[in-house]
């Protein structure tokens, strides 16, 4: 088979990518490798559909899903104008903290202007668009009904040179398999992954695992949108009130609600045990799906543990290789992070790539590195907030001195964004991945964090 450089035409740095999976996670991937590649094939074991349509290599499609602000961002660099064609498709923009009745630790929190503005819609809507965006980009391809079942490598081992797929082939057909070179061949299968087993294989080790399961469970259902209704979300709050709560517009003139439970307290999918656990929500959320009329059945979801597969520890890796998304850490999907952490993600390894001299070897291993610190801090968020209920496994608390302080002034700051407009702003931004966790703890805000603190006080006295 001829070389995959070989295609190179001058045109880019390098030939052929190979993107394992057509998630989220792999369509960012490949319009970031087409700015570098003259071929970026996208091998998935589904039929993908034309339109907005559910493929049953997602299941977790159908539920509510958000793209924070930081993935919205780099999708609109990466497909300008695509914000506008969703919002015409009908995704409903809205201010993050104008727009939202958000209630948290009990306490309904204030609305205000904030300039943050995101969009509501639907992951196949989103997911669609995006398809149909890079099939207009001639350099990709979308190989779709096969299923990446090995790697490739040279003699030595040291490098992946291509990847093994089967035809999955129809009722009539008989599966084939074939092997395709790439000079870069990417991971994004999300959570299904076989990278480990693969490694194996070739004589490497398998990474460690991270995994922090505080069982949650959700049930999303939609409804025919109602005239002028709130878009609320209701945080649950630890240790013993578990249920969660949204309800958000969607296109199509629809509204989802949403329930969640923490610690196996998981909200049925009957649709009468449903409307029962409405009103626990409070009356707020019970008004909104008052008089609804529903047009789906209650779908519910679980296995949301929060795992990651420390590929960016091993002291050996092969050259031309990458794992991202899913495949390299899979975030409680309740805290909407996935979507844009593989966004970020997909940055990280074109900014690699775009750095590597032409030469491709030892940009895996770095990249692996950077999402592993992007990783790092997102996966604190999310894990600190699963580790409040207390029967959560996996993970540690700390209980050195330091590890006190950080808990009790996390849970200040939560406090001083009831008052405090400038703290609120910064903890949001934190939460859309636009500033790193550390500005949480920059001077200006811990001064203003402070300043609430001996206030509050003085008035408790």
């Amino acid at each position: 088979m001829e070389p995959a450089s070989s295609m190179s035409q001058n045109r880019k740095k390098f030939g052929r990518a190979v993107v394992m999976g057509a998630s989220i996670a792999g369509l960012w991937t490949a319009r970031a490798l087409a700015d570098h590649f003259d071929e970026v094939l996208v091998f998935e074991r589904d039929h993908l559909p034309e339109g907005a349509d559910f493929r049953s290599g997602a299941p977790q499609a159908r539920q509510f899903h958000t793209l924070l602000q930081s993935g919205l961002e780099q999708m609109k660099e990466w497909f300008p104008g695509l914000d506008e064609e969703l919002i015409s498709a009908g995704a409903v923009p809205y201010d993050v903290i104008g727009d939202v009745h958000l209630r948290a630790r009990n306490f309904w929190f204030p609305q205000f202007p904030s300039g943050s503005i995101l969009l509501s819609c639907s992951r196949l809507l989103l997911e669609s668009s995006i398809r149909r965006r890079l099939r207009q980009n001639p350099c990709i391809r979308f190989v779709e009904g096969v299923q990446v079942i090995g790697l490739q490598c040279d003699e030595a081992k040291r490098r992946v040179t291509g990847v093994r797929v089967r035809n999955r082939g129809g009722p009539a057909q008989q599966e084939s398999d074939s092997i395709h070179d790439a000079d870069l061949v990417v991971d994004a299968l999300g959570r299904r992954s076989q990278t480990p087993e693969c490694l194996l294989e070739m004589g490497y080790p398998a990474p460690k695992e991270s995994e922090v399961d505080s069982f949650l469970g959700y049930v999303t259902r939609k409804y025919k949108r109602k005239p002028n209704a709130p878009m609320i979300l209701i945080v649950a709050a630890p240790p013993n009130d578990p249920y969660g709560a949204l309800v958000f517009p969607e296109e199509n003139d629809t509204m989802v609600a949403l329930i969640g439970g923490y610690n196996k307290h998981y909200p049925p999918t009957d649709p009468e045990e449903f409307d029962a656990l409405i009103p626990v929500l409070g009356p707020e959320f019970q008004e909104a799906l008052k008089d609804a009329e529903p047009i789906s059945q209650p779908i519910g979801y679980r296995g949301t543990s929060s795992r990651w597969r420390h590929y960016e520890q091993l002291e050996r890796w092969p050259d031309r290789f990458v794992v991202l998304g899913d495949a390299f850490c899979g975030f409680n999907p309740i805290y909407g992070q996935g979507m844009s952490v593989a966004a970020l993600s997909a940055v990280a390894l074109a900014d690699r790539i775009q750095h590597s001299n032409g030469n491709l070897d030892g940009v895996a291993r770095s990249t692996l590195r950077e999402i592993g610190k992007i990783t790092q801090s997102v996966w604190l968020i999310a894990t600190n907030a699963d580790l409040e209920w207390p029967g959560t496994e996996g993970g540690t608390v700390g209980e050195g001195p330091l590890d006190r302080f950080r808990r009790w002034y996390v849970h200040k700051v939560l406090e001083a964004t009831t008052v405090d407009k400038e703290v609120r702003l910064v903890f949001v931004a934190v939460n859309q991945l636009v500033k790193p966790a550390t500005a949480l703890f920059s001077v200006g805000i811990f001064l203003r964090v402070m300043k609430y603190v001996f206030v509050r006080k003085s008035w408790e006295e």
